[in-house]
């Protein structure tokens, strides 16, 4: 309900104040990506893959490996802004998941990494799983299920 609340005050926060909304739900997101994917020695996404109303950047690169492989547990896939990365081809499970992330991340803008991660960090003291139970990736999942 909280998470509800928190993106009907970002959305009324960004209908009153147009001139900032697409900086808001675009460039941090984007920016990061975009520096992701060079650092990974990757010039340019793969594809581009419409998802409903959702365009998502996928590259698909084993040197993006290296960028992946520094959290705390395996990830096959991660959305930075509507940058998608894998090691390889993505199936479409996969890439609806990402791109709920991408919707999440249009919403949240700046806010969406620190939201994230505070989720996740509650989950831990709550004793539960902090990628499994965070808010954002069981909508993702559920949002996986109903597009494939």
């Amino acid at each position: 309900m909280v998470f509800f609340r928190a993106s009907q005050l970002i959305d009324l926060w960004l209908a009153a104040a147009k001139g900032v909304r697409w900086a808001w739900r675009t460039l941090p997101g984007d920016l990061l990506g975009f520096m992701v994917m060079r650092c990974s020695g990757v010039s340019r996404p793969n594809r581009m893959s419409e998802a409903g109303d959702v365009t998502a950047l996928v590259v698909e690169d084993p040197r993006v490996g290296r960028y992946l492989d520094t959290g705390f547990m395996p990830i096959h896939a991660q959305t930075v802004g509507r940058y998608v990365f894998c090691r390889g081809p993505m199936d479409e499970r996969v890439l609806a998941h990402e791109c709920e992330h991408i919707r999440q991340w249009r919403r949240f803008g700046p806010l969406y990494l620190p939201l994230y991660f505070g989720l996740s960090l509650v989950g831990v003291l709550r004793g539960r799983r902090p990628y499994f139970d965070n808010r954002f990736e069981v909508a993702a999942r559920r949002r996986a299920e109903l597009d494939t």
